[in-house]
């Protein structure tokens, strides 16, 4: 009983190697990548638990991107960061031409009191993180 349960377990995971070695689709990739915020306007002022659409232009490297959505983290009680992620599909011919895409976010503010948005914008000379702040007052 043994060997029949070793020997069934052996085919089964011969089976699942096999079919997952199909070559069909060995040019075929994606990649989640950030993408540079470009420009970002927010409201100067909000309230609390109030809704808000924020305007965000991002950068579209190629035509093989696609909008993949924001991320964004609030950090303490004043500052939020958010970043554009792309999906990127290799295919043969990508139109490599870069653009700035404007999307529409909404955003409900939990804030209770002065806070900024920290946009990425991509890094410095030296690496370093850069951003897009926008000071918001809270009444």
């Amino acid at each position: 009983m043994k060997l029949l349960s070793k020997l069934f377990i052996a085919c089964f995971l011969s089976s699942i190697v096999l079919v997952s070695c199909e070559t069909e689709d060995d040019n075929f990739y994606q990649l989640s990548q950030v993408s540079p915020v470009l420009a970002a306007n927010v409201p100067d002022t909000m309230l609390v638990g109030e809704t808000y659409t924020l305007e965000i232009t991002y950068r579209k490297d190629s035509d093989c991107h696609t909008f993949s959505g924001f991320d964004a983290v609030k950090q303490g009680d004043s500052l939020y960061y958010v970043r554009a992620i792309t999906i990127f599909t290799q295919a043969d011919n990508c139109n490599q031409e870069a653009e700035g895409i404007l999307r529409e976010a909404d955003f409900k503010n939990s804030f209770e009191s002065n806070f900024t948005f920290k946009f990425l914008k991509g890094k410095d000379s030296l690496g370093d993180l850069t951003y897009i702040d926008k000071d918001v007052i809270v009444m």
